[in-house]
């Protein structure tokens, strides 16, 4: 189908999602047909900007220099997305020195589109370089904030061409510099050295590896796993705090679990960390040998005395990766994507050999180590889910996404660059783990563009939690409520609803734990319980969140609640918003729900999610293991576990009046055969969903992944995801 014919089709049918995909097949015509640039041209400058984003990278797939003329106007639109686009395209067009200029402003200004402009430059410098150079060391001349100066010396550091480094070595010997900027060109100086004989290194392990008699079984693996949107430490002190969510949990179980439960750093011996009984049922033998966690970074005590005072090797190691820049939003976070590179490489040459990663979230710290992995020669297992395709989805439904201001959204949540980040990995990563949900196949299909039948490449894997420390919890919980004393975490909850007034002490709790951002819907959870009929049945306990030094999401969604309710009505009216607890106390808190604390909380509490979609939820696992009764997300994993009616209630969340009818329901069923209900929840969890059974899984995926990759040569190209 000729250009034309495939953008008038867009244009007229389809979903958002569907466009997305059908740039695939715009670009492959695009790539035949050069005069279809007049289409593509009228597609950028018209009113849906969807089909508009779509028309420039397809611009960029035409053999003809006419495209670049196209592409160099949409860098210079009106429109920011345009122009963050176009500077994306432009990475496979050949290097044009008009662009320069306004690749280096886009730079100047960071964010995300600095960060897809360093890419651009980085692979224009093959080619250009003195341009490149020129143009960079111009605007450093002029320019004298420091985050400006650090940015553009990095993107110095991504040109390999010896006429960089004069500028880099100035910089990072200039006592005049800003530290930040000094370290800029330090690290680009330490990677210039040392980047070739890492990947020589990497090429010479992989060439021994594949020599060495005998096969990968034969291996002690080393795995790695990253996430960078939080400071992951082994007791989980900061969990439910800024970006601190489920996913810090998880890899901490998860490391622990896969070298067979041994302590993390810092845990303590001989359990999981958090204490209480370890979930060893049916666990086999360590197959994996080693594991690194790589997070932002925190106050890991992972030095030789504490690990001598383990009387042990800790195997479970936690790497900081040192970021420059402290992310008050997301979009903060795109630039640190040279560092975090730069970061993720050396650590893992410093633990290695790694024998294979493994990626979740399309994000920048998973974009960074792709780049990474590609060029050590280290296999990637990614974690796909359809996300963000199905939360643009249900912005489309509901409204609020539309073909005519799709491009300003995407201007902030930077959904066609994290799809596409979603699409390629899952198509090109060693092994692809899938998120279960109820129409998996026709899901993937239909939102990521992505077939999965190849069962060697695709393999759905559930999530698990550490069911012991869930038992630990509801053992002390119930012991409570049988007149025991509470234990310290036990007391600080019961203190905190001494501060109710004296009629709302005997309501039952309804709890949420979770970070305080808007996708998480804490906002939407107090105003469907602030309706006064349902006010008066339960009280609200938040868990979650920084109060002290809240970031930008968790400032909004402060806001919004104390719209709802008077900061200083909340105790008197039955909000209790108590900031982040670490991972130990919010289980006490979640159990403590069920079975309520005499003279302070009634039984028969319920727990809800009011997120707008949970691909998986981890948290509400947690709540249905301690027998508590569940609100959940309709959309997304919580449908494959959650038996509505029965452990709990599954819901629009997007609706505040259904969430509001949904909790109700659940505060009239909690009371209803409470101890079957709670056995059959913990039965489910403990069989389908623990952490020993998702770690078992995941070690033969990585080990078929190392023996893969033995045989195959090692590529040290580096994607451009272009």
């Amino acid at each position: 189908m000729a250009v034309a014919e495939q953008v008038r089709e867009m244009l007229h049918t389809g979903t958002l999602t569907q466009v997305m995909q059908h740039e695939e097949r715009l670009a492959h015509a695009a790539a035949h047909d050069p005069d279809g640039l007049e289409a593509l041209r009228a597609a950028i400058a018209g009113d849906d900007q969807a089909v508009a984003i779509a028309a420039v990278h397809a611009a960029s797939h035409v053999d003809d220099e006419r495209a670049s003329d196209v592409l160099d106007a949409a860098l210079r639109d009106a429109r920011p997305f345009l122009r963050e686009h176009s500077a994306w395209a432009f990475a496979r067009r050949r290097p044009r020195t008009a662009a320069i200029p306004p690749l280096v402003d886009l730079v100047i200004a960071g964010g995300f589109g600095g960060m897809i402009a360093q890419r651009t430059l980085e692979a224009w410098g093959d080619d250009a370089p003195e341009a490149v150079v020129a143009h960079l060391s111009e605007a450093l001349r002029t320019h004298t904030a420091a985050p400006v100066r650090r940015r553009l010396t990095e993107t110095l550091g991504l040109i390999r061409d010896p006429r960089a480094l004069p500028h880099l070595d100035r910089a990072a010997h200039d006592p005049s510099e800003e530290a930040v900027v000094r370290d800029a060109a330090r690290d680009a100086l330490d990677d210039a050295r040392h980047r070739d004989a890492r990947e020589r290194d990497a090429r010479e392990r992989d060439a021994v590896a594949t020599a060495e008699p005998g096969s990968a079984a034969d291996t002690e693996l080393t795995i790695a796993q990253l996430f960078l949107g939080a400071d992951i430490d082994a007791g989980l002190r900061t969990v439910g705090s800024d970006n601190n969510g489920g996913i810090a949990t998880l890899l901490v179980r998860l490391g622990d679990a896969l070298i067979g439960d041994a302590p993390s750093c810092g845990g303590p011996i001989g359990g999981s960390i958090g204490g209480g009984r370890s979930d060893r049922s049916g666990a086999a033998p360590a197959t994996v040998g080693r594991v690194l966690t790589l997070s932002r970074g925190a106050d890991v005590d992972c030095t030789p005395a504490a690990t001598a005072a383990a009387d042990q090797p800790s195997r479970h190691a936690y790497a900081p990766i040192h970021l420059p820049v402290a992310a008050a939003s997301v979009e903060d976070t795109w630039s640190n994507f040279v560092a975090a590179r730069r970061g993720i490489a050396r650590a893992l040459v410093e633990h290695g050999p790694v024998h294979a990663i493994h990626l979740r979230m399309a994000d920048v710290g998973t974009f960074a180590a792709w780049d990474v992995a590609n060029a050590l020669g280290i296999p990637v297992i990614f974690t796909a889910a359809p996300d963000p395709h199905a939360l643009i989805e249900s912005l489309e439904h509901s409204g609020v996404l539309t073909r005519q201001n799709f491009g300003e959204h995407d201007a902030r949540d930077r959904y066609w660059f994290r799809a596409r980040l979603v699409r390629d990995l899952a198509r090109r990563a060693d092994h692809t783990v899938l998120m279960p949900r109820e129409r998996l196949r026709a899901d993937l299909q239909r939102l990521v563009g992505i077939e999965i039948d190849d069962a060697a490449q695709y393999t759905p894997v559930a999530e698990g939690i550490d069911v012991g420390v869930i038992d630990a919890a509801v053992d002390e919980a119930r012991a409570v409520a049988q007149g025991a004393d509470p234990e310290p975490l036990l007391a600080e909850l019961a203190e905190l609803l001494r501060g109710l007034p004296a009629h709302r002490r005997g309501l039952p709790l309804l709890i949420s734990v979770g970070r305080l951002h808007r996708v998480k819907g804490m906002s939407s959870i107090v105003e469907a319980w602030a309706d006064p009929e349902l006010r008066e049945h339960c009280n609200l306990l938040i868990v979650g969140g920084n109060l002290a030094r809240p970031s930008a999401d968790e400032a909004e969604q402060i806001a919004r609640i104390d719209a709802l309710v008077d900061p200083a009505e909340r105790a008197a009216q039955g909000l209790l918003l108590v900031g982040h607890r670490p991972n130990e106390t919010a289980a006490r808190w979640v159990a403590a729900a069920r079975f309520g604390i005499p003279g302070l909380a009634a039984p028969h509490g319920v727990y809800v999610c009011g997120s707008m979609k949970e691909e998986f939820g981890l948290a509400i696992l947690e709540a249905m293991a301690a027998g508590v009764f569940v609100i959940a997300p309709l959309r997304g994993g919580p449908a494959t576990y959650v038996e509505s009616g029965r452990t709990g209630v599954l819901v629009d969340t997007s609706d505040v009046g259904q969430l509001r009818a949904a909790i109700a329901t659940g505060l009239a069923r909690a009371a209803d055969e409470p101890d079957a209900r709670a056995a059959a929840s913990r039965a489910l969890v403990s069989e389908r969903f623990s952490i020993h059974t998702m770690a078992r899984t995941l070690a033969g995926i990585y080990r078929a992944a190392h023996g893969r990759r033995r045989t195959a040569p090692l590529s040290t190209e580096s994607d451009q995801h272009a």
